[in-house]
């Protein structure tokens, strides 16, 4: 008798391709807290690989773009590209917003799903939602924070990320590209997700660091997949990690610091929203 496998079923959807919607995978191999970390393997699978083939488990190769730097050392991620038969494309190091308008400039696409490449549970189902309310209501971004970190997609429209790069002051702070559009001159939504669990959002299964990587690694090895559902992966977060600290809702976040600039020309929209 067959055992009953625990993956859950996964239906192709036509909805990016139809809309004109790219999942662009940002990744790069210059991490300094976790060196490396895509090409981290669990299992016989790279990060990044445990990405891609969940991805591909809802939506079509032709859709997902391995977007990586120009840097060298980065060439080695087409390898995961052509075994996985999906797009790639590398472009500036430090200006995102010029590597995604070059990539939209080959390509061809009006919106895109953001997803890095230390993220490899960003969620399925959420990739859909997010991109359905995007194109009914119109938005310039759509996100969500009412799932944990690193389960969380993004979904912009190229017309406003060009008229992000021309009104940004520092163009290589655009790592930051949340910043950039939470702010009134766009039309944004944030869309709430029903919650399985209580402070479900404070919690994290981003690949930062060895602590998150070895979380990881425990995940994979009890579920003996990387398909199981949002919930399930909530449950075993819950078991095996403890919440983290976010931003309270009245904090700003500054538009300058040491580490980014992320203020636009005239001092535009000098704010941005929580």
């Amino acid at each position: 008798m067959k055992k009953k496998s625990n993956k859950p079923k996964f239906y192709k959807s036509h909805f990016l391709k139809d809309n004109s919607i790219a999942i662009i995978i940002l990744a790069r191999l210059e991490s300094k807290r976790l060196k490396n970390k895509a090409i981290l393997e669990i299992d016989n699978n790279t990060v990044i690989e445990i990405l891609i083939k969940r991805l591909k488990k809802k939506f079509n190769s032709s859709d997902i773009i391995l977007c990586t730097s120009y840097k060298k050392k980065n060439l080695y991620l087409q390898r995961f590209s052509k075994e996985n038969k999906i797009k790639f494309f590398r472009g500036s190091d430090k200006n995102i917003f010029q590597r995604i308008i070059l990539c939209q400039n080959k390509f061809k696409f009006k919106h895109f799903v953001r997803v890095t490449g230390d993220n490899p549970f960003t969620d399925l189902i959420a990739i859909e939602k997010l991109s359905k309310i995007h194109i009914k209501n119109k938005n310039d971004y759509t996100y969500t924070d009412s799932l944990p970190s690193g389960t969380r997609p993004e979904i912009f429209s190229m017309e406003s990320l060009r008229k992000c790069s021309r009104i940004a002051i520092d163009k290589s702070s655009s790592e930051y590209l949340t910043y950039f559009f939470k702010r009134s001159i766009f039309k944004i939504e944030n869309f709430f997700f029903k919650k399985y669990f209580k402070n479900q959002e404070m919690y994290n299964i981003s690949i930062d660091n060895k602590k998150d990587f070895y979380l990881l690694k425990k995940i994979i090895k009890e579920k003996r997949n990387f398909y199981f559902n949002l919930k399930d992966l909530i449950k075993i977060l819950i078991k095996y990690s403890s919440p983290y600290n976010t931003l309270k809702k009245n904090t700003k976040i500054k538009l300058l610091t040491k580490k980014y600039n992320v203020k636009f020309k005239g001092n535009l929209a000098n704010r941005i929203l929580l």
